[in-house]
């Protein structure tokens, strides 16, 4: 469990190229909360083995054709937008790497941190609601755990930006 001077945290899923339109709502949700924002990018094309003696996890990629081991990281560019956007909400962030199933490993992050909701984002395009009732994070993460799941809209209409809060 990590120590903060925060009632719990906002754990949100982030993809690269994403950070702006999830993150930012995931930040006014851990504002009004008083949460830490924990922000989770998850390599789905990689596995956890187990741990090593040492406790370091061993990580394998599923397509044993291929030699990278590595976990997909943020870009810089994204790691920047989503400080900035913490930061105009006085909020903490953490940034959590992970492996495997996405909808898994959001909700071992979210129980970790003891998470006051998940936040996550949709689908683009047209496949939005289908991904919703078949198969997408959200629906699983709603069926798999007791935490609240907000899914934030790709690139939504007609919404209207959500602004820090500012003192009269």
């Amino acid at each position: 469990m990590v120590e903060s001077n925060t009632a719990g945290a906002v754990v949100v899923g982030v993809q690269p190229g994403q950070a702006h339109d999830v993150v930012g709502v995931a930040a006014a949700v851990a504002e009004r909360f008083s949460a830490r924002l924990v922000c989770v990018v998850v390599d789905p094309a990689l596995l956890s083995a187990g741990l090593r003696a040492d406790g370091s996890e061993i990580i394998e990629p599923i397509d044993p054709d291929t030699a990278d081991s590595d976990p997909q990281q943020l870009p810089d560019e994204d790691m920047r937008v989503i400080r900035d956007l913490a930061a105009a909400r006085s909020v903490d962030v953490d940034f959590v790497s992970r492996v495997g199933d996405p909808s898994h490993a959001l909700a071992a992050v979210a129980e970790e941190r003891d998470a006051v909701m998940i936040v996550v984002g949709s689908q683009a395009g047209r496949r939005r609601m289908a991904e919703l009732l078949t198969g997408s994070v959200a629906a699983h993460l709603t069926h798999q755990q007791h935490r609240p799941v907000l899914v934030v809209p790709h690139d939504p209409v007609g919404i209207i930006a959500l602004q820090p809060s500012v003192a009269p």
